[in-house]
């Protein structure tokens, strides 16, 4: 079976939208994702999270375990959906 480069146009994008709570969200990544996959894409958030605080590379790499490479990965485009979606939460934490 050939690899398939992701287009946004699986219905796996509008299963997401389907998910109502955080636990349903996590449970339904269980199904469709291996532990490592799911570990990664969880320590991406937390090093997202950390980035929009401004913390430094290095307290970065303690808290997560994550190499500088994947830190300077996170966030990096101008036009990220997560930097929006995090500076959101803060606004209406705030």
């Amino acid at each position: 079976m050939a690899k398939d480069h992701p287009t946004g146009n699986s219905g796996l994008y509008r299963a997401f939208l389907q998910l109502k709570t955080p636990e349903e969200c996590y449970r339904f990544l269980q199904d469709v994702c291996s532990y490592s996959e799911l570990s990664a894409m969880e320590q991406r958030y937390n090093i997202a999270e950390l980035l929009a605080d401004k913390c430094i590379y290095t307290e970065i790499m303690d808290k997560t375990g994550a190499s500088s490479a994947i830190i300077s990965r996170v966030l990096s485009a101008d036009d990220s959906v997560l930097r929006t979606l995090l500076e959101a939460e803060k606004k209406s934490a705030d």
